[in-house]
């Protein structure tokens, strides 16, 4: 049997999150361009499949936010696969206000916490690295 040298590893860098406004799970135009760049990279690299982790602020009760994470996730799916990747390769859970970044109660720090999170995964062993991103952050 033929043994085929390994492949050298490919690097992607993708933005991790994209945001939304209060109460919101309405992709705006600034999320949509980063959106677009995370499908792009989906299309380039069939291998690749993404969690979708949709979060929340924590000011609200927690079944209003885990089901308001639930549309943030499903909305980002939605927009991927307008943007032609496949629904098996997308996964989606809300996590609710779980798993807030804010470590400050003020405005900017609950806008990153309303997010939603893409989490990818490659059966080839691709390198993906984060590049974070606020462009699309969302203050009251």
């Amino acid at each position: 049997m033929v043994q085929l040298p390994p492949e050298d590893p490919i690097i992607l860098r993708v933005p991790r999150y994209v945001h939304f406004a209060l109460g919101r799970s309405f992709i705006s135009a600034e999320s949509a361009n980063i959106i677009d760049q995370i499908a792009a990279a989906m299309v380039q690299y069939p291998s690749l499949t993404v969690e979708l982790q949709g979060h929340t602020d924590p000011r609200a009760s927690d079944a209003y936010n885990q089901a308001l994470g639930e549309r943030r996730a499903l909305s980002a799916r939605d927009y991927l696969l307008q943007r032609g990747v496949a629904p098996e390769r997308i996964r989606i859970i809300s996590l609710g206000e779980t798993q807030t970044i804010s470590t400050v109660p003020d405005v900017v720090d609950y806008a990153r916490d309303r997010r939603v999170e893409f989490i990818f995964s490659d059966a080839r062993g691709l390198d993906v690295i984060f590049e974070r991103q606020e462009s699309d952050l969302q203050i009251e």
